[in-house]
């Protein structure tokens, strides 16, 4: 574990060089405002000189000397620091002498909050005055990311200091998973040794399910946790203000198609089948929502489910079977290359009075003709004009002008799930009956 953890912190440290090159003093690259205040304070007791006064934080005082940051914590704030001792940094191990300006500021400024946050009122986490997150766990005391609060509530005319036993270096998402209590995340990353790629510089947005959320999964077999994981990251950084409705993930099928998230943003964060229990946990190289469910690659029925398909779904529920024992709902959940063409509701309630009509077997029949079972899904780009085979055993007419199956527009299209492709069309195909 000590070897884990100087590694984490060496990549840390290199990940705060990036981008800072030469530097001179005269340039900021880590998104603190470094303006002068101008209506600094009359008193003489704010968190500089408090800090100064208690004797046990020069080696912090000297770096924020170095990195400009005096003038900030002099200003009327109000900031929450997180003071780490100088026997804190002494423990560091590294000598920040080695480190740029803009390294020891990005550290630095990772320990402010701006604004008062006493011990009473500890959230579950804060964004610091570095843009990145700082989680607090208040069980036994106040534990803030892997330190201790050894003294709290020192006050300052600008602010607090909660006095720390560790200094805080701002996490990669693996490290923060593991600030986050996500034990369980943290080793099934390592027994998929995905660790290393999620320290990749990104952005990356990550849905880490929780412990127990792990715990409902089960065990989950060794060749498929892989692309289980990856199922939870999206390239780029996501925040919650910005979730679309779907997002590709790192997770691929067997065609190498990268397989979608769904969301739901109606009531807080819906994610496929589970919830965003805490959102935009920032790092160094993305963004954390934590969930609920351990979430899995899904079937062309499981798309149907989390993009609300709900009178596809319902017509599934009520076809007749396809011989006995086997299923329409068995075949949009099975193993294949399916291609299905997936009417939207509105295309359901356009027919309604037909669909109505129509026995179980009848039902089955024009469902099976919005599937093509060939050896490898078709995307749109390899839509071709002219007719092709179904499941139900007729033909549909591609035009790729359009492009249209029949007479109904294709789009949006090309949602890879792990048995096929999805295309959503805006009307029902009717087979002769």
């Amino acid at each position: 574990m000590k070897a884990m953890r100087l590694s984490a912190l060496m990549m840390t440290v290199a990940a705060l060089a990036v981008g800072c090159g030469d530097d001179d003093g005269d340039t900021d690259t880590t998104g603190v405002d470094m303006s002068v205040p101008t209506d600094m304070p009359d008193s003489s007791n704010t968190l500089v000189d408090v800090a100064a006064a208690d004797g046990r934080f020069t080696t912090l005082l000297a770096a924020a000397e170095r990195a400009g940051l005096v003038g900030l914590l002099t200003g009327p704030g109000p900031y929450t620091v997180f003071a780490p001792t100088d026997d804190a940094f002494d423990a560091l191990g590294i000598d920040l002498s080695t480190l740029s300006d803009d390294q020891v500021r990005g550290i630095l400024a990772y320990h402010a909050i701006p604004a008062e946050v006493p011990s009473s009122a500890i959230p579950a986490t804060a964004l610091t005055a570095a843009e990145l997150t700082l989680v607090f766990d208040t069980s036994d005391g106040v534990v803030v990311n892997d330190a201790n609060v050894i003294a709290a509530d020192i006050e300052a005319d600008n602010g607090i200091i909660h006095v720390i036993d560790k200094v805080l270096l701002p996490p990669d998402i693996p490290t923060m998973a593991g600030y986050l209590g996500a034990s369980s995340l943290a080793g099934a990353l390592e027994s998929a040794d995905l660790v290393s790629a999620l320290q990749a510089e990104g952005p990356f947005t990550v849905f880490a399910p929780t412990n127990d959320a792990f715990t409902a999964a089960g065990d989950v077999p060794s060749d498929a946790l892989p692309g289980i994981l990856l199922y939870h990251v999206v390239d780029g950084a996501v925040p919650s203000t910005a979730i679309p409705m779907m997002a590709p993930t790192l997770s691929e099928n067997e065609w190498e198609n990268a397989m979608p998230l769904f969301f739901d943003t109606t009531d807080g964060v819906a994610v496929n089948n589970g919830t965003v229990v805490l959102a935009d946990v920032v790092t160094t190289n993305g963004i954390i929502h934590v969930v609920d469910t351990v979430l899995v690659p899904p079937t062309v029925a499981d798309a149907a489910t989390y993009a609300g398909l709900t009178e596809l779904l319902g017509a599934v529920g009520a076809a007749a079977e396809i011989e006995a024992g086997v299923t329409v709902a068995d075949v949009l959940s099975g193993e294949g290359s399916l291609t299905v063409f997936a009417p939207t509701d509105a295309a359901f309630e356009a027919i309604s009075d037909t669909v109505d009509g129509l026995t179980a077997e009848q039902v089955r029949d024009v469902l099976l003709y919005h599937v093509i079972d060939l050896d490898t899904p078709v995307l749109s780009t390899d839509l071709t004009d002219g007719d092709v085979g179904t499941v139900n055993g007729q033909d549909v007419t591609i035009d790729t002008a359009g492009p249209t199956v029949n007479d109904a527009a294709i789009g949006p299209a090309d949602i890879h799930v792990s048995n096929g492709v999805v295309h959503v069309i805006d009307a029902v195909l009717v087979p002769t009956l």
